[in-house]
């Protein structure tokens, strides 16, 4: 595993904005790889390259795109990385835990709304969800010093 630290409440309590911001990253991947073809196509004029030709300006902005791509993934990678350590995490918990991260984190409910459905009250909600965090973030930092 890299070296990232990861900070459990932080990644559930962000689970639905990094989702977002991946998809909208890869969107943005997608665009910067059709400005990449764009430009590509547009230089297909097959006329002779003038003396002494280094690099065209066409040349430079495809490697500036390249360059904005890699970083885009790099960023995507983190993210999914953080999402996935956390979703492995959720899923060492018991089962009642489970639903009721899954519910505040991923689902958005309230813990008014948990408490209704799982016939708790609002206190014992709020322990069930720091209980658990903590226990995820214990068995965290266990593996990682592995």
């Amino acid at each position: 595993m890299n070296n990232q630290d990861i900070n459990v409440q932080e990644v559930l309590e962000n689970y639905n904005t990094y989702k977002f911001r991946i998809s909208a990253t890869e969107a943005e991947i997608e665009e910067l790889n059709d400005e990449i073809i764009d430009i590509k196509s547009a230089n297909m004029d097959g006329l002779p390259k003038p003396k002494g030709y280094v690099q065209s300006g066409i040349e430079t902005q495809v490697i500036e795109k390249q360059t904005k791509i890699e970083q885009r993934e790099k960023f995507i990678k983190k993210l999914k990385i953080k999402l996935r350590i956390v979703e492995d995490l959720v899923k060492t918990l018991k089962k009642y835990n489970q639903d009721v991260i899954k519910a505040r984190f991923y689902d958005k409910e309230s813990i008014e709304e948990i408490a209704v459905k799982k016939n708790k009250t609002y206190g014992a909600i709020t322990t069930t969800i720091k209980n658990s965090i903590a226990k995820m973030q214990r068995e965290y930092n266990k593996n990682k010093k592995l």
